[in-house]
This record gives C-alpha cells, sequence and structure tokens, in this order.
C-alpha cells in the first residue's frame, strides 16, 4: 500500500505500525557488532626506521661492484628475510602462533605472518648531481610487524632488522667477492692463454728460423749481398784460369832441367838433347858409312835406348801437363759456352785421349831413368805460382759453392715465408687481442678489488638503523569506533530495509482514508482493533524469544568460526588485506 502515501501522517501510520519490524534487526544487528567489536583481540605495530646512506667515498673515485637500485635490494632481501626457514625459526624462538599451530598447518603460519610483516620505501625528490636531472631517491624505509603481543611485535622487528642489516652487507660483500674471484680467474685464464700463445710463438720462431716476416727484408739484403759476392768471386775465378793457362804455356816452354858445365866447360845436355844430337850424328854417320859400320850400329843401339828412356820418363810428365793444361781450358769454356758448344765437345775428345795416354803410359812397366828432377830456378818458380793459382781457384770454388747454398737457403726461407707468415700473424693477432683483454681484465679486477675493499670496510652504501622498534602502547586495529559507527549503520539499514520491504509486500488495508480510497465513500463508524492481554504477552514473548535466539545463533557461529574454522583476528587481517587489494585495484 505504499503507492497510496499521500501525508505525512501515511508515514508516521507506516513507522508505528512496522516499528518492531525496525528495531528487531537493529535490536539483533547491532549487539553482534558491538560483540564483535569488543572481542576481536588487539593487534599491535612496532615499526622500525633504517636509513640508506650514501657511500663516504666518491663514486667517481672508487666505483662499488653492486650496481642494482636500492628497491631492488629491497625487495631480494625482504624475501631473503621472510624466507620459511627464518620465519620458523622467529616463530620457534619467541611461541609465536602458539594456539593456531595446534590447528593450523605450519605453510599457513608461515603465510599469516609474512603477511603481518610490511615493508615500505620511503623516497624523496632529489636531484642528480651528475647529470643535474630532478628524480625520485629511495632515503630509507620501514620494517613493520603486527602482532596481539607488543613485546613479540618488538622483538620481532629486531630480529627482522638485524636480518635486514646482515644481508644486506652479507649480499654486497659476497657479491663484490664473486666478481673479484671472476675478474682473477678470468686473468688467470688469460695469462695461460698468454702463455701458451708465447710458447706456439717461441717454437715457430725456432722452428722456422729465417722464415718470420720481419726477417724477408733481411733475407733480401743478404741474398743481394750473396750475389755481389757471388759475381766478385767468379771474375776472379776467371782472372785465376787465365793465369793458370798462362802459367802452364810457360811452364811448357822452359826446360824443367837447367843446361849445368861439362867437364870441358860446355854444359851438360839432357836425354832429349843428347837423343837430338844423335839423332844428328846417326844423320851424319849414316851418309859417310854403310848400315854395318861399327859406328852407325852404336849410334842407332844409343838411339834406341834413348828414346825407350825418353818415353818411360819425360813422356808421362809432359801428358800429365798437356792434361791439367786441357782441363783447364774445358772448365773456361764451360764458363764462356753452352755445354754442346763445339769447341767445349773438342777440347773434351781432346781430355779423353790425353787422359786415356796417360793411362797407358802409367800401366807401363817402369824404366830405369836417367830423368833428374826439375831443378831449372825458373821452371821452379812458374810450377809454384801455378799451384798457387790452382789453390786459390779451389779455395774460390769452395767459395761459389758455399755462396750458392748460402742464396738457395736464403731464397728457400723467402719461399717459406708466406706460409710462415699466415701463422705467425694468426699468433700475433691472437696475443694481441689476448694482452688487450689482460689488461682490461687486470683493470677491472683493481676496481673489483678496490669495491671489495669498500664493502669490507663499510665504506659503500649501506643500512644504518635510525628508529629502532619500540613496544607499541596502543593497537594499531581493530578500529573499534569505526566497526561500532559501521555496525550501527548497517543495522539500521537492515531495520530500515526490513520496514520497507514487509510495508510493500503488506495488503492489507488500514485505516478509514485507505477504505475510502478504494470505495470511493468515507465510513460511518471506525472500530479500532482491541488485543486482549494474552495476545499481547504472547506477541512480546514471541519477539523476546525471537530476538534472544538470534543473537545466541550469530554469538554461536562467531564462536564457532573463531575456535574451529580461523581465528577472528587472522580472519579479519585476511579481510582487511583482501580490501586493501580491492581499494588500490580499483581506485
Amino acid at each position: 500500500m505504499i503507492d497510496e502515501l499521500t501525508s505525512p501522517q501515511d508515514y508516521i501510520a507506516i513507522a508505528k505500525r512496522r516499528k518492531w519490524h525496525f528495531l528487531l534487526p537493529v535490536v539483533v544487528l547491532f549487539p553482534i557488532c558491538v560483540a564483535i567489536a569488543m572481542l576481536l583481540p588487539p593487534v599491535y605495530r612496532s615499526s622500525a626506521t633504517i636509513l640508506i646512506e650514501a657511500p663516504n667515498i666518491p663514486r667517481e673515485l672508487v666505483s662499488s661492484m653492486i650496481t642494482s637500485y636500492a628497491d631492488q635490494r629491497l625487495q631480494s632481501i625482504y624475501h631473503r628475510a621472510t624466507a620459511s626457514q627464518n620465519l620458523t625459526t622467529i616463530i620457534n624462538k619467541y611461541d609465536l602462533y602458539s594456539e593456531a599451530r595446534t590447528r593450523l598447518p605450519l605453510n599457513e603460519i608461515i603465510g599469516n605472518m609474512r603477511d603481518a610483516v610490511t615493508m615500505k620505501v620511503i623516497s624523496a625528490d632529489v636531484i642528480d648531481p651528475r647529470s643535474g636531472r630532478a628524480g625520485k631517491a629511495n632515503i630509507a624505509f620501514t620494517l613493520s610487524f603486527e602482532h596481539q603481543s607488543p613485546s613479540n611485535a618488538q622483538r620481532v622487528v629486531n630480529e627482522l632488522v638485524s636480518l635486514y642489516l646482515s644481508e644486506n652487507l652479507r649480499v654486497r660483500q659476497q657479491s663484490a667477492a664473486e666478481a673479484t674471484g671472476f675478474l682473477s680467474g678470468e686473468a688467470a685464464r688469460l695469462e695461460r692463454e698468454i702463455s701458451d700463445i708465447e710458447k706456439r710463438l717461441g717454437d715457430l720462431k725456432a722452428r722456422d728460423a729465417g722464415s718470420l716476416p720481419e726477417q724477408l727484408q733481411y733475407n733480401l739484403q743478404l741474398i743481394e749481398r750473396a750475389e755481389r759476392e757471388q759475381r766478385d768471386l767468379k771474375r776472379q775465378a776467371y782472372s785465376l784460369q787465365e793465369r793458370q793457362i798462362y802459367l802452364e804455356s810457360q811452364l811448357l816452354q822452359i826446360n824443367p832441367n837447367a843446361n849445368f858445365p861439362s867437364v870441358d866447360g860446355g854444359p851438360v845436355p839432357t836425354s832429349a838433347q843428347r837423343l837430338d844430337m844423335l839423332r844428328t850424328e846417326m844423320i851424319g854417320a849414316s851418309a859417310r858409312y854403310g848400315s854395318g859400320h861399327p859406328d852407325v850400329v852404336r849410334l842407332r843401339r844409343e838411339i834406341e835406348a834413348l828414346e825407350k828412356e825418353t818415353h818411360n820418363g819425360t813422356d808421362t810428365v809432359a801428358l800429365r801437363r798437356r792434361l791439367g793444361a786441357l782441363r783447364t781450358e774445358l772448365a773456361v769454356s764451360k764458363e764462356r759456352y753452352a755445354g754442346d758448344h763445339p769447341d767445349v765437345v773438342k777440347l773434351k775428345r781432346q781430355v779423353a785421349r790425353v787422359e786415356s795416354s796417360l793411362s797407358e803410359a802409367e800401366q807401363a812397366p817402369a824404366a830405369s831413368s836417367n830423368e833428374r828432377p826439375p831443378d831449372n830456378p825458373a821452371y821452379i818458380q812458374l810450377q809454384v805460382q801455378l799451384e798457387a793459382a790452382r789453390a786459390e781457384q779451389r779455395a774460390i770454388t769452395e767459395q761459389r759453392a758455399a755462396v750458392a747454398q748460402k742464396i738457395a737457403m736464403h731464397e728457400e726461407r723467402i719461399t717459406k715465408t708466406p706460409l710462415v707468415e699466415r701463422e705467425y700473424l694468426h699468433l700475433k693477432r691472437l696475443q694481441e687481442d689476448s694482452t688487450r683483454k689482460y689488461h682490461e681484465i687486470k683493470s677491472k679486477q683493481m676496481a673489483a678489488q678496490l669495491g671489495e675493499a669498500l664493502e669490507t670496510e663499510r665504506k659503500s652504501e649501506r643500512f644504518t638503523l635510525i628508529e629502532p622498534p619500540i613496544r607499541p602502547t596502543e593497537p594499531e586495529s581493530p578500529n573499534r569506533m569505526a566497526i561500532l559507527v559501521l555496525g550501527l549503520v548497517l543495522s539500521l539499514g537492515a531495520g530500515a530495509g526490513t520496514a520497507v520491504l514487509a510495508e510493500a509486500t503488506d495488503s492489507a488495508v488500514y485505516g478509514p482514508r485507505q477504505v475510502a480510497a478504494i470505495t470511493g465513500a468515507a465510513p460511518l463508524v471506525v472500530v479500532p482493533y482491541i488485543r486482549t492481554r494474552a495476545e499481547i504477552v504472547r506477541n512480546w514473548r514471541r519477539r523476546a524469544f525471537a530476538g534472544f535466539g538470534s543473537a545466541a545463533i550469530v554469538s554461536g557461529a562467531v564462536a564457532y568460526v573463531h575456535y574451529n574454522v580461523r581465528p577472528l583476528e587472522i580472519l579479519w587481517i585476511g579481510i582487511e588485506r583482501r580490501l586493501d587489494t580491492l581499494l588500490i585495484q580499483y581506485f
């Protein structure tokens, strides 16, 4: 009948009629809210403030090995400090959540304790001194813990602060030590690599000595010098060959034996001269006498004996001199002409005939010879000069062979140089790259050692406790006044809603105005409803029973949830966390 309301009296009549529909939810719900506000255990929060201090030594002088941002390190330390092992140690140390541990698994208790730990970073507007730009910088952070016991909250925050400080120091020193160790290992590896490359270079230089790229110009200079020396030796050889030919021709023209004076004062003839004299005398005797004349027979016998003597002695010496002259002339011709030149071929045939004649003469039985050794001073002098020229010729020939061998050796080195150069340059590049990397790593290693010393002596960025945790005196939660106000508003709203719903669903007709509105005519008489005493008592009993029953049901449900499902303080913390998440997500 709400649609037929036209005056304030109608609303007043509804309020009187539905007062119990309004009061009953208020009477039931508001005491429940009061009970919740009073029964919820207090939760105390203890907090500590830790300052993030800048390094004492400027970064331009010594750089730290820690390159991560402060908030990143704080999050890492937070997860390390609130690890299950650390929280379990704290729980066992201070006997936290003793009642809940009898009903809930340890993992859930650790999760609830981790939710009770709060870290909040404090930022400030700063100007970067290097870039001059304004920005946000983390200058401090707070650690908080909520618990029903204020002393336990303070002790847990103390433990967390100790964990944060020690973990930050350990992580920084460990990171610096790991960086130093890594760089030291890299430096040692590069040092071994450089030593290996130097050994390979040493082996290459020892194996291919003289064929190295930097020795190429030196080898070319040595070849040029050797070729000049070879040309000089060749000219000297030509001069000596000509001198030998001249001396041999002089020897052929000089008698090796000097003509000494005889008894009558004349010179003593040689066998050849005497043979010529006897032949001349034989010619004269044959002309004067017959062939059987005793003088002619005597001369013939002497001539035959001298011819045999001359053939067995003087002929061999002459053949040897002739052979030496031909060989010298053949060597000169080979230097001047090719091997198939007619003069060279002719001289080879002559040398072969003289060698054959000399071999036959040497193999013939030696006869007694009256030929005496050379005693002509001029002959002996020429013979000594000839032997000296031949010895010098042999020395020059040996020198030419040595120079030619030297040229061949240097040419072989030059030929091997491109092949050696490829491996040599490869090793040199490896050596230069490794040396450059080694110097870079050594400089970084020195910087890392300075950074490690910076962390060890605590001269770098560090955490300093500036506000230690204190024992809280006022609970952080629950906000009992807020719960009461919220319970009152909810109970009033529930009562008003119940009354409006009851009025909207009621089809009864109340009062003469509604009758007149329905029938179109005003009623003659209005007879009010008269309740008996029994009805009044029964209604009161029913309402009281319903109110007390509702309160008992709600209280029992709350007690059952608190003792059998989850403690109300933990349930309330979870509700607050979810509400905070929703507020952050949507607002």
